[in-house]
């Protein structure tokens, strides 16, 4: 007998939010620190 377990739908969607915001910051962040490190190359 397979046993099913609940997931409650909100508690993980708040979860993936955070962590699609901090990957985005931190992409962000990244970016521009490229785009410095090239202007100070020139």
């Amino acid at each position: 007998m397979e046993t099913y377990t609940y997931v409650n739908i909100f508690e993980t969607k708040g979860l993936e939010y955070l962590l699609l915001l901090s990957f985005l910051v931190l992409f962000v962040l990244l970016v521009r620190y490229v785009r410095s490190e090239e202007e100070n190359d020139t």
